[in-house]
């Protein structure tokens, strides 16, 4: 699976609520080594920064990046879901929260040598 699910992997990996439509783009230059569909993770990009690390991008709506694709920092990898509210939308979620429950989830690992291990050592989280 792309996380653990034993109670000390939890901080193994990252989910982020994004807003609809984000741009996912690379934390890092590297080969694409999996771009597409993969099982009920939605659509996933699997990128190796260097030898043996892999980061792993699921929840995707859009993928941008191909296969084997060189890929260099800051490159758009894909798409998150949902899109811009409409009026009634942004009434209804006015009222309701703010818009919060149209976030979307991105779910992140990392694996180095084929095991998870902790993402903070890739992404900030302050």
């Amino acid at each position: 699976p792309l996380y653990s699910s034993a109670a000390s992997d939890v901080y193994k990996r990252q989910v982020l609520a994004t807003d609809p439509a984000a741009i996912v783009t690379a934390p890092a230059s590297g080969t694409v080594r999996y771009a597409g569909p993969l099982l009920d993770y939605g659509n996933v990009i699997i990128l190796e920064p260097r030898p043996g690390t892999l980061l792993v991008f699921a929840g995707l709506s859009r993928v941008y990046a191909r296969l084997s694709e060189i890929v260099t920092q800051g490159a758009p990898l894909g798409l998150m879901g949902g899109g811009s509210p409409g009026n009634a939308d942004f009434l209804q979620d006015s009222v309701a929260g703010g818009g919060a429950s149209r976030s979307e989830t991105l779910y992140i690992e990392v694996r180095q040598g084929g095991m998870p291990t902790d993402p903070a050592t890739w992404f900030a989280t302050d």
